[in-house]
């Protein structure tokens, strides 16, 4: 079994790591609980998302998911999670087939053992004992249709492609989703003007189509070179570059940071002063600069859902995120290219790129592990 591991202390440090031999029936029923399978990997995306979840990744818990194979308590590796897909290759749960395939929260390895699951409304739960107070949201895999389902190849590509885009996106724009929510909130007088920071980052782009939808302006922030294709997109009022930032106009101010840049912000908050309203810091994209202040707050998506969910039920805050999700995925069809790239050395490959934000933002890359 391989598993891409990075250095929690040093994002430069990566590796594939192998352990001997591959989980199996023998391995299953060698575990405590009789509900427990293994997934077979075979694809992930990678995204600006995955690492945020490493910068956050002792503060938030996203380290203890899963543990890297092969290393010493007293090692510094760490495995950041990908949202991907997954066969079933072996299971003691009755409730969950051979051959089941399944989207949601994968390490980067060809394989993940869950030691005890369980079956709601069809979805499987991850219920491993080292995953029982991470946030629940993760450990949720939702069914698709087995690889044999379609006989007809056309419908087979259709269904392979929007595999792709769910996994690359349905965690962002779930996420985009939330941020709307939060923007809708805020009072009118307290936003009379809203800035999106890192604006061409598929998390931006998500929520500003769900503003434009819910007819808020939003002036989108990003590099000079990106500013004439994500005018393109129609989704934000304005965009402007990072060296345009002092014609901002001195009126109350809401800002959603993607980025975390340290030197954006200071001349943000130098232009503003007191017409900064609200500072949301979502991802951190320039992790190398990332310094959060007093007056700053962290936006946590997972806790958002839960306390949204507690207010207006479960299932209806499923239909209505699921609901948007959907809608913005088909807009991105018309914009998105997806690049699949084989195995976890194509990873270890290209991430620099995806550290130093090198990726297109009109690309989404999956990597395959056949």
């Amino acid at each position: 079994m391989k598993q891409f591991q990075i250095d929690k202390t040093n994002p430069n440090c990566f590796r594939i790591m192998q352990a001997e031999g591959s989980p199996d029936n023998a391995r299953i029923e060698g575990t405590d609980n009789t509900k427990s399978l293994v997934i077979k990997i075979e694809r992930f995306a990678f995204t600006a998302n995955n690492l945020t979840y490493y910068m956050v990744g002792d503060k938030l818990g996203y380290w203890q998911f899963f543990p890297p194979i092969n290393t010493s308590s007293n090692e510094n590796w760490g495995v950041i999670p990908v949202w991907g897909v997954g066969q079933v290759i072996s299971s003691n749960n009755d409730a969950v087939g051979v051959g089941s395939r399944f989207l949601g929260y994968f390490p980067p390895a060809e394989y993940l053992v869950m030691a005890n699951t369980t079956v709601t409304n069809n979805n499987l739960i991850d219920c491993s004992p080292h995953r029982l107070k991470l946030p629940q949201g993760y450990n949720v895999y939702r069914p698709l249709p087995s690889l044999a389902a379609h006989a007809d190849a056309e419908i087979s590509t259709k269904q392979h492609e929007q595999e792709n885009f769910q996994m690359l996106l349905w965690p962002l724009y779930a996420t985009s989703f939330c941020l709307s929510e939060v923007i809708e909130s805020i009072p009118a007088s307290a936003r009379e003007q809203l800035l999106v920071l890192s604006a061409s980052s598929k998390t931006s782009l998500g929520l500003a189509f769900a503003l434009k939808e819910a007819d808020i302006s939003a002036i989108g922030v990003t590099s000079d070179k990106r500013v004439a294709p994500l005018k393109g997109l129609d989704v934000y009022s304005a965009v402007i570059s990072y060296e345009q930032l002092d014609m901002l106009q001195l009126k109350g101010t809401v800002v959603v940071d993607m980025s975390g840049n340290a030197q954006v912000k200071a001349s943000i908050k130098h232009r503003l002063g007191a017409h900064l309203t609200r500072y949301i810091n979502v991802g951190l994209t320039h992790w190398q600069d990332i310094e959060l202040s007093s007056d700053e707050e962290f936006f946590f998506a997972p806790a958002h859902i839960q306390q949204r969910m507690s207010e207006i039920g479960a299932a209806e805050y499923q239909k209505l995120s699921s609901g948007f999700v959907a809608k913005a995925i088909a807009w991105s069809a018309g914009w998105l290219n997806v690049e699949e790239r084989e195995g976890l050395s194509a990873l270890q490959d290209d991430f620099s790129e995806h550290q130093q934000g090198h990726i297109p933002s009109n690309e989404g890359r999956i990597y395959t592990l056949a």
